[in-house]
């Protein structure tokens, strides 16, 4: 498919200009496009090009300015012309004529070639010079790849505008590895004792495509972080460690909900499956065709089924129940409806015994405070989400170990936090005004539900048989 795309037999009127016959010149092994005035005959000099620039793949278009007594972009448009032509909008229309014209040319080298390969042909041909895709893959492969591609454009262009500078969050945002540093109450904590660890983490929305085969479908895992872990991509901002509170627990949850489905219903969808037009007949038609599957039913029953299909077709709910007292079997069955995400709710008391005890308590009520707050961009433009939480029991203090043998949980948000400055009923201070006690409550939802596959059976290193995600 060595040669040239476009040509001066496929010209497009100029977007400044429409007098004038424009047409793109491309490389098809390069990429490398040049942009033609195509002049009107002259007498018996025939018709010829003038220059007006080129645009090589992934760059700007470049205007063309020959030496002096050669026509080229100068001398074509008038200066008005010119900053029209090379405003943001018509550069975009340059650019989709380029991308058309790429295209066109694919078709017309390989008229078999699908649709949705000659664009991505194109698009990968103007963007970096070369062409992976094969010339001669099926619609169903072409289909395929070009969905692939879909998807990772889409994980690209959102991975853009995370890191763009309209969504750059507040300079006086924390924000950054270690940001929010690493707490501890009380400051004298047996480090041999087991206690309760809340790692703070930046939110990292889940990619698209990824399922655990490799198929791609729905989105990728979120890895779990562990106590001491920090998996690839992922940013700790700080922790703060408590002793293990009482009334700790989890509660597992689906969603289930009664479902119908009478004789008409099961009769029409076998229809509909069986290819015999009932699921787009008119009610007459369904009705005839599901009293021919009923067979040897008795008139009666032909009947009834007519008679519930005539109160659907002009909007009678009940008609054969209002003139008979019956319905048909509803075949109620309670039938999986959706995961539930898990809740967790969680209070301390935290008792200062000194000032440097009662300054550690603050800055641990507003770590919560503030890891749990929307964050503003920059421009304002955007609210950025919420930074979140990994809890961890840790066993022994050994701050590289879950407890095994109490339920792990996945990375949440703190939906609610509320902290009471009186717990003990009466206002009361210390020397520097430090409140004397602080109870703090918060209430937590993890990000994503529990899968049965979550319980895995493979157990971890340190701890055989039992499961190493999410405990048991």
């Amino acid at each position: 498919m060595a040669g040239k795309y476009g040509g001066e037999g496929k010209t497009f009127p100029s977007f400044v200009d429409g007098g004038k016959k424009l047409y793109w010149e491309v490389d098809s092994e390069t990429g490398v496009a040049e942009l033609y005035e195509r002049k009107s005959p002259i007498g018996s000099l025939g018709v010829f090009p003038i220059k007006l620039g080129t645009k090589k793949p992934g760059e700007d278009f470049e205007v063309h300015d020959p030496p002096f007594g050669q026509n080229g972009f100068f001398e074509v448009f008038n200066e008005q012309q010119r900053k029209e032509f090379l405003s943001d909008a018509n550069q975009k229309k340059l650019k989709d004529q380029l991308t058309t014209t790429v295209v066109n040319g694919n078709k017309g080298a390989n008229p078999d070639m699908p649709d949705l390969d000659a664009r991505e042909r194109a698009e990968q041909l103007l963007e970096t010079g070369k062409v992976t895709i094969p010339p001669d893959q099926s619609e169903e492969e072409a289909a395929q790849q070009a969905a692939d591609r879909g998807i990772d454009k889409v994980n690209q262009e959102a991975e853009e505008l995370i890191n763009s500078e309209a969504a750059k969050a507040r300079t006086n945002t924390r924000k950054g590895p270690g940001s929010f540093g690493d707490h501890s109450y009380p400051l004298d904590r047996n480090q041999s004792q087991d206690f309760m660890k809340f790692t703070l983490l930046e939110y990292k929305p889940k990619k698209v495509g990824g399922g655990a085969s490799g198929g791609g479908f729905g989105f990728a895992d979120r890895a779990r972080v562990g106590p001491n872990g920090t998996p690839p991509g992922r940013t700790i901002l700080g922790s703060v460690s408590l002793p293990i509170p009482g009334g700790i627990k989890d509660e597992n949850g689906c969603d289930w909900a009664g479902n119908t489905m009478d004789e008409v219903a099961i009769q029409a969808g076998a229809l509909a499956r069986g290819a015999l037009g009932a699921s787009g007949e008119g009610g007459a038609g369904a009705a005839e065709a599901i009293v021919g599957r009923l067979g040897d039913n008795s008139d009666v029953v032909k009947k009834a089924i007519k008679e519930t299909f005539a109160g659907k077709a002009v909007g009678v709910k009940n008609l054969m129940t209002r003139s008979t007292g019956m319905i048909f079997n509803p075949n109620l069955e309670l039938l999986f409806d959706k995961p539930v995400l898990r809740g967790f709710q969680f209070s301390f008391d935290l008792i200062p015994r000194s000032k440097k005890e009662a300054e550690e308590v603050v800055k641990i009520i507003k770590f919560f405070k503030q890891g749990m707050a929307a964050i503003r961009s920059e421009s304002n433009l955007f609210l950025l989400s919420p930074h979140v939480f990994q809890v961890h029991y840790v066993l022994n203090g050994d701050g590289s170990k879950d407890h095994p043998y109490i339920g792990k949980m996945k990375e949440c948000a703190m939906t609610n936090f509320n902290v009471d400055y009186t717990p003990q009923a009466n206002y009361s201070t210390l020397k520097d005004g430090f409140m004397t006690a602080y109870k703090i409550s918060m209430q937590m939802k993890e990000l994503e539900p529990i899968f049965n596959d979550n319980y895995d059976e493979n157990g971890s290193s340190s701890t055989p048989g039992v499961p190493a995600l999410i405990g048991f």
